[in-house]
C-alpha cells in the first residue's frame, strides 16, 4: 500500500472537505479507512457500526489527494438508501450543497448527461447509471471513487458487475469501496463478489460484533429460537401433500429426468431440484434434439413446484394462508388461459376435499387454521410492551398475504398498534403495494410511536431508514445467511435488543434456520482468512497493451552530485494530486510495492527529489516555454523529462502525428531535458518504474 501523505490521522484529523465537528470519530472506522485509500476495498461491518462513516472518510481523503473537481459516485439499490447516504454526506463533506445530486430512473435520461457533468457527488441507483453508461451518455474518467452499497448484489447481470469493469477500464487509478454487512457464507461467494469489484485480497476488512475494537460501540444483542409443533390438522394436511408429490416426483423419475430411484422421494429431492429441471426441460423444449415426454415432464414439474409451495404455507405461515392460495388456484382453473398444472391439480379429488374441509372450519372455527406461531407472536408482543410500553417491534414475515393476516389479528389487541409494510408492487385488489412516499411515512410514524410493531415482508430488511428497534421477531425463517445479518441488524444500534426466531419443528423451518445460522459462521470464518489465490490476478484486472516505442532515454544515466535536499520524503516518489487518473500510475505502483506520496504541487512527479517528469499535450509544447521551465529548475532538478501525451491525439492530415513527434524528438536531442512522446497511457508507468528501478540504488 502507498505511504500516502497525510494519512487520516487516530488523533487528529485534518481535511477540508470533512466537517470533523461533526463526526465521531471511531477508531475501527479510522483504521479501515486508511487502509482504503486509493486502494480498492471490501469493507464489512455489521449493520449499525457505520460503514457509510467509513465510506465518507474514504471520500473526504480521496478528494484531497485527486485532482480538482474529480467526481464521487455513491451507489445503493433503493432510492430510500440513495436519500439517506445523501444525507449523510451532505451532513459530514464540506463540499457545497449545489454540487451534491441524486440520480435515479425517476430523471429524464436527456437530462441525466447535464445532471453529472454540472455535480460533483453523485448519488445512484445502480440501473440507472449502468443504462446511462452502457448508452455512451458520458463517461467514468473523471471519477475518483466510487462506492457500491450493499455489494452483495454485485453477482449474475446485476448492474454493479458491468459497472465495476467499465469503471476499471476508463479510469485505472480510480478507486472502487465495495460495503456489505453481509458478503456471502462460502470462499465462491466472497472470491465472486471481490473478482467482480475489483477487490485484491489483502484489502478486504471485517469486524464482527466480538472484535475488541468495536465492542464498545455495540449494544447487547440476545438471541433465542423458540419452535413450535404443528398441528394435527396441519399434519394431516400436509400428508395428503406430500403424497400427491410423491406421484410427480415419481412419475418424473419414470420419464428419466430424475436420476435418484427410491419409494420416498419426497424426502431426497428439494424445491431447489425442480426448479433446475424446469430450466433443462426448458432448454430441451427450445431446442433441436429429442423431446420425447418433455412437454408432459415439464407440466408435472410445474405440478411438483406448487405442491412444494403448498408445503411452505403449511409448515411457515399457516392454514389460513393455504387457503387463500387453494381459493386463488380454483379460480385461475376455471380462466381459459390458465396453466395446465393448474387445472390438474385444481381437479384432484383429495386437493378439492381438502379445499371443502378447510372452507368449513373456517366457518366453524377459524382459529385452528392459524400457525401455533401466531399465538406465540401474540404473547411476545404483549408481553413485551407490558414490560416497555415504549418498545419498538420489528416482524419479519416472507409473505404479503401472511402479513396481511396477522396485522389485521394484532389491531384487536389495544396494546400492539401494528402496521403492514411492504414494497411498492400491487398485486391485486386486496394487495396493494406501498408507495414510496406511503413507505416513508409509515416509518416517520413507527419512529415517532404512533406505530410499535411493523410487519414486514423482505423490504424492510436493507435500504430503509428504520427506528432503532428493541426486538426483532423473525415470523418465519430463510436459508440465506446474508438475510439473517440484514435483520439481525435492525437491532442493538445503541441500546439493547433481542432477536427472536420462530419456527416450526420438525419441518423445513428448522432446516432453514440451522442452513442460515451455520452460514453465517462460515461466512465470518471465510473472511477472516480470505483467500489470496482466488481474487483476480493483476492480468485479470486489466488488460494493458505496452507500445513498442519507448524511447532509450527513459532510462537516464543519472550523475551523482551534493544535493542541498537531503531530507527525503518516506516514499521516493511524489505524486501531484493535479496529475490525470487516466494512466493508473497510482495502481500500477501500488502493485509492485513502489511507495509513493500524493502531494498538493504543480510538479506531475519528483523521483528521489531529483527527477522532475512533467506530463504535457501536444499543442502545449512551445520551444521557448520548454526551455523556460528547465531554466527555472534544473538548479533543482538533475533530470527534467516531459512526457507528451498522443493518447488523445487527432490528426488533422495523415501522418501528422509521426511528424510532430519526430519534430519533438529532434528538439530534445539537442537540450540538456529529455522529452518522450507516448501513445497508451500504460507507457508511463513502464517509463516511470523504469526511472525508479535504475535509481533506487544510487
Amino acid at each position: 500500500m502507498s505511504n500516502l501523505k497525510s494519512r487520516i490521522s487516530e488523533n487528529q484529523i485534518e481535511n477540508m472537505f470533512l466537517k470533523t465537528e461533526n463526526l465521531e470519530f471511531r477508531q475501527y472506522q479510522l483504521a479501515i479507512a486508511n487502509k482504503c485509500v486509493s486502494k480498492n476495498s471490501l469493507v464489512v461491518l455489521p449493520t449499525g457500526l457505520g460503514k457509510t462513516i467509513v465510506a465518507v472518510l474514504i471520500a473526504a481523503k480521496t478528494l484531497e489527494i485527486s485532482p480538482p473537481n474529480s467526481k464521487i459516485i455513491v451507489m445503493a439499490p433503493t432510492r430510500p438508501l440513495i436519500n439517506q447516504h445523501y444525507d449523510t454526506f451532505l451532513d459530514f463533506l464540506t463540499v457545497p450543497e449545489s454540487k451534491f445530486c441524486v440520480l435515479t430512473g425517476k430523471n429524464s435520461p436527456e437530462v441525466r448527461p447535464t445532471e453529472f457533468l454540472d455535480h460533483q457527488i453523485l448519488f445512484f441507483t445502480p440501473q440507472t447509471l449502468r443504462n446511462d453508461i452502457v448508452s455512451k451518455k458520458y463517461d467514468l474518467k473523471n471519477v475518483c471513487l466510487m462506492i457500491f452499497d450493499e455489494a452483495h448484489h454485485a453477482s449474475g447481470d446485476y448492474p454493479y458487475n458491468i459497472l465495476a469493469e467499465q469503471y476499471i477500464e476508463q479510469n485505472p487509478d480510480g478507486t472502487i469501496l465495495a460495503l456489505t454487512a453481509s458478503p456471502g457464507a462460502s470462499k465462491e461467494k466472497i472470491t465472486e463478489l471481490c473478482k467482480a469489484l475489483y477487490i485484491p485480497p489483502d484489502n478486504i476488512h471485517i469486524r464482527i460484533r466480538k472484535d475488541f475494537d468495536v465492542k464498545n460501540y455495540i449494544k447487547a444483542m440476545d438471541i433465542y429460537k423458540i419452535g413450535v409443533n404443528l398441528t394435527s390438522l396441519m399434519e394431516a394436511v400436509r400428508k395428503i401433500l406430500f403424497t400427491i408429490l410423491e406421484e410427480c416426483l415419481q412419475y418424473l423419475s419414470r420419464l428419466g429426468f430424475i436420476s435418484i430411484k427410491s419409494p420416498q422421494l419426497h424426502q431426497k429431492i428439494i424445491r431447489k431440484d425442480l426448479l433446475e429441471l424446469n430450466r433443462k426441460l426448458v432448454s430441451i423444449i427450445s431446442g433441436e434434439g429429442d423431446k420425447t415426454g418433455a412437454y408432459k415432464g415439464l407440466s408435472v414439474n410445474a405440478q411438483g413446484l406448487i405442491l412444494f409451495h403448498m408445503l411452505e404455507l403449511v409448515e411457515q405461515q399457516g392454514l389460513d394462508v393455504l387457503l387463500n392460495y387453494l381459493e386463488k388456484l380454483m379460480q385461475d382453473a376455471r380462466k381459459r388461459n390458465s396453466s395446465k398444472a393448474n387445472r390438474i391439480l385444481a381437479s384432484d379429488s383429495r386437493i378439492r376435499r381438502m379445499h371443502l374441509e378447510l372452507l368449513k372450519r373456517n366457518d366453524c372455527e377459524p382459529n385452528i387454521l392459524i400457525h401455533p406461531k401466531f399465538l406465540i407472536l401474540k404473547n411476545i408482543l404483549l408481553d413485551e410492551l407490558t414490560k416497555n410500553p415504549d418498545s419498538r417491534i420489528l416482524v419479519f414475515v416472507k409473505l404479503r398475504a401472511s402479513v396481511k393476516n396477522i396485522v389485521k389479528r394484532l389491531k384487536t389487541y389495544e396494546k400492539i398498534r401494528a402496521i403492514r409494510f411492504v414494497g411498492q408492487t400491487t398485486k391485486s385488489k386486496d394487495d396493494k403495494g406501498l408507495t414510496q412516499t406511503k413507505q416513508l411515512e409509515i416509518l416517520k410514524k413507527f419512529k415517532k410511536g404512533e406505530y410499535n410493531v411493523l410487519v414486514g415482508t423482505n423490504v424492510a430488511e436493507e435500504g430503509l431508514d428504520i427506528a432503532e428497534c428493541d426486538l426483532v421477531i423473525f415470523y418465519d425463517v430463510v436459508a440465506s445467511e446474508i438475510r439473517l445479518i440484514q435483520r439481525k441488524g435492525r437491532t442493538a444500534r445503541h441500546r439493547e435488543g433481542k432477536v427472536i426466531i420462530l419456527y416450526c419443528r420438525n419441518t423445513n423451518d428448522e432446516t432453514y434456520l440451522l442452513i442460515a445460522l451455520n452460514r453465517l459462521k462460515q461466512m465470518q470464518s471465510n473472511l477472516k482468512k480470505a483467500p489470496k489465490n482466488s481474487i483476480p490476478t493483476e492480468k485479470d484486472m486489466t488488460q494493458s497493451h505496452l507500445g513498442k516505442y519507448i524511447n532509450d532515454k527513459s532510462k537516464p544515466q543519472i550523475k551523482k552530485k551534493k544535493s542541498t535536499q537531503t531530507n527525503l520524503n518516506e516514499s521516493k516518489i511524489a505524486i501531484s494530486s493535479k496529475f490525470p487518473m487516466k494512466y493508473g500510475l497510482r495502481k500500477d505502483l501500488s502493485k509492485e510495492n513502489i511507495s509513493f506520496n500524493i502531494q498538493k504541487s504543480d510538479f506531475h512527479l519528483i523521483l528521489f527529489n531529483r527527477i522532475l517528469i512533467q506530463v504535457l499535450k501536444p499543442t502545449e509544447f512551445l520551444e521557448a516555454k520548454l526551455k523556460g521551465i528547465n531554466s527555472k529548475l534544473k538548479n533543482k532538478f538533475e533530470l527534467i523529462v516531459f512526457i507528451f501525451d498522443f493518447t488523445e491525439f487527432h490528426e488533422s492530415f495523415t501522418n501528422e502525428k509521426l511528424l510532430f513527434k519526430q519534430k519533438l524528438l529532434d528538439f530534445g536531442s539537442k537540450q540538456d531535458f529529455q522529452i518522450i512522446p507516448i501513445d497508451i497511457p500504460e507507457e508511463l508507468s513502464f517509463i516511470v518504474k523504469n526511472i525508479y528501478h535504475h535509481n533506487n540504488n544510487k
